[in-house]
């Protein structure tokens, strides 16, 4: 099998999210996948009226792949999701849509199809300047969540207590006016620095973990320092998870479940999720899950899975040593002349 993983930074210990595409590098070697990781913005999108393949990355021209891994999450740009249209519309399939990155790169968008589809969601509000205090207040209450629209690993998300706090930070937001977006939401007290993060392959609930904070923070982010642990998801909330897959049509996400007084509500779904504090938490290869589920979605041959160099070496040895204790030959006895 060959694909490509389309990630937009370089791939170093120091960046984050690389760590994830550096999983899957290791991953594919394994299990003797070809695995090309490609920048989006080096392709050169050309569009005229002849057929068959175009893919020319960086003055060069690629073959064509079986799959492609999009990993640009909340920033996917307009340029990557044209790239990804291109290489769609030629037969390339991906993980996942073009469209299905799209809805879920913007946070409200997101809520706005799983509202439409009846799924529960934090009441929300689309900031607009400048901000009206007593609109929040009515709506949604205090304490209150703000969160841009774009943005990943917890980051761009905090928590207002009370309506003195909220004025400062409609201060600080009416003089960003609209270089800025920003979404009010409900805060879900029982879920205070605590929710599930459910990895939907497929449309199968493969693992999930509950993730916490250690700081009292509201946030869970294990990047931010929460803690994650293996979760046994209830049927309900599995069902859930995938349904949720299947309206936003993601063949990969995970799912960030907030637990309510009186059941769950959504409060993200990821195209690209990270996944150490999963794998760590459950004992799951997750990109060997997403290769075998997309090995099989297609119909290719399972891949011959290569040997390590240390299990290489350790066979080489193990082979001089039998070779070594082998009894020496012995020559036949001559009768005397």
């Amino acid at each position: 099998m060959h694909c490509w993983l389309l990630f937009h930074r370089e791939v170093r210990r120091d960046v984050p999210e690389a760590a994830e595409v550096m999983r899957f590098q290791q991953a594919a070697s394994e299990a003797g996948i070809r695995l090309d990781v490609l920048n989006p913005r080096h392709f050169e999108l050309i569009v005229d009226g002849s057929e068959g393949w175009s893919a020319v990355y960086q003055g060069r021209r690629l073959p064509k792949p079986d799959l492609i891994i999009p990993r640009t999450g909340s920033e996917t740009s307009y340029f990557t999701l044209a790239v990804l249209r291109h290489f769609e519309r030629q037969g390339v399939p991906l993980v996942n849509s073009s469209g299905a990155v799209e809805a879920v790169a913007d946070k409200l968008q997101t809520l706005q199809i799983l509202s439409g589809a009846g799924i529960p969601i934090p009441k929300t509000i689309l900031g607009k300047f400048p901000v009206d205090v007593n609109v929040i207040e009515r709506e949604l209450g205090f304490p209150v969540v703000v969160k841009t629209l774009r943005g990943t690993r917890g980051n761009g998300v905090l928590l207002c207590a009370n309506r003195e706090q909220f004025n400062d930070l409609a201060n600080l937001l009416d003089g960003a006016q609209s270089g800025s977006d920003f979404i009010f939401q409900q805060y879900v007290e029982a879920s205070h620095g605590r929710d599930v993060r459910v990895l939907v392959i497929n449309g199968r609930a493969v693992a999930a973990m509950e993730r916490r904070s250690t700081d009292g923070s509201f946030k869970s982010n294990i990047s931010l320092g929460g803690v994650g642990t293996a979760f046994e998801p209830p049927s309900d909330m599995a069902e859930l998870a995938v349904r949720v897959t299947q309206v936003l049509g993601l063949d990969v996400a995970g799912v960030d479940i907030l637990l309510d007084r009186d059941g769950y509500r959504i409060c993200e779904a990821n195209s690209s999720p990270g996944f150490q504090g999963l794998e760590k938490a459950c004992g799951i290869s997750v990109p060997n899950e997403i290769f075998n589920a997309m090995r099989n979605r297609l119909g290719l041959p399972p891949a011959q899975r290569r040997r390590s160099s240390w299990k290489r070496l350790l066979d080489s040895l193990r082979n001089a040593v039998r070779l070594d204790s082998r009894p020496a030959p012995t020559e036949p006895a001559r009768e005397p002349t």
